[in-house]
């Protein structure tokens, strides 16, 4: 996206809040390399789970705390493991569900033809 296409749409896209460094606008998201994505549900509303578990407990205790996905959870955790098969030149290296956002580290292994962001909806789309 280009910045006169970005400062058009920002009008849309409502008040920007603070948060670490954010989508550089100018930056091409087709080429390959790695990249971390964080996604948080609207209003940080836990919908992918619940964390359960004891804080003292060690491995291998089954009560170490751990995420236990809801079916909305579960439903995007797949979602997001098979964006290889439908996107090849895109590898799911790491995913870290949490019950109001997710952390996944993904490698672009060639050139996209469409921007990252793209491939993601459209896996999206098949949801």
């Amino acid at each position: 996206m280009d910045k006169a296409t970005f400062e058009r749409q920002k009008a849309f896209a409502g008040e920007k809040k603070p948060s670490m460094q954010r989508r550089c606008v100018d930056y091409d998201y087709t080429e390959r390399r790695m990249y971390m994505i964080t996604m948080v549900t609207e209003g940080r509303k836990p919908l992918f789970g619940k964390v359960v578990g004891h804080s003292e407990a060690v491995e291998p205790s089954t009560e170490v705390p751990h995420i236990e996905l809801s079916p909305l959870g579960k439903a995007v955790e797949q979602i997001w493991q098979t964006i290889g098969v439908h996107h090849p030149e895109v590898q799911v290296v790491a995913l870290q569900m949490m019950p109001d956002h997710l952390h996944a580290i993904l490698f672009v292994k060639e050139r996209l033809e469409k921007p990252l962001g793209k491939v993601l909806l459209e896996s999206w789309g098949r949801f």
